[in-house]
């Protein structure tokens, strides 16, 4: 079951394009291995556009994401670049 304020959060966060809040929510409420959240700005830049681009919630904001992730040789899939 997804915690509405929980969702609320990362909704936010990804609608205000802030990596930095991205990265310290996800070292608060996810359990990720240590190296991940020492990763470059260009990681969490990357994850934050390619999370954008797979929510429904942020569907105003997927052209811009998806042509950020374009321009830097990405796709938004999730699983590849």
């Amino acid at each position: 079951m997804v915690n509405p304020d929980y969702d609320a959060r990362i909704r936010a966060i990804l609608n205000d394009h802030d990596w930095e809040a991205l990265r310290e929510f996800t070292r608060e409420h996810n359990e990720i291995p240590q190296d991940i959240y020492e990763k470059d700005a260009h990681f969490w830049e990357v994850l934050m556009h390619k999370l954008i681009c797979n929510r429904i919630d942020t569907l105003a904001h997927h052209e811009s994401s998806r042509a950020w992730l374009a321009e830097h040789g990405y796709t938004s899939d999730l699983g590849g670049y």
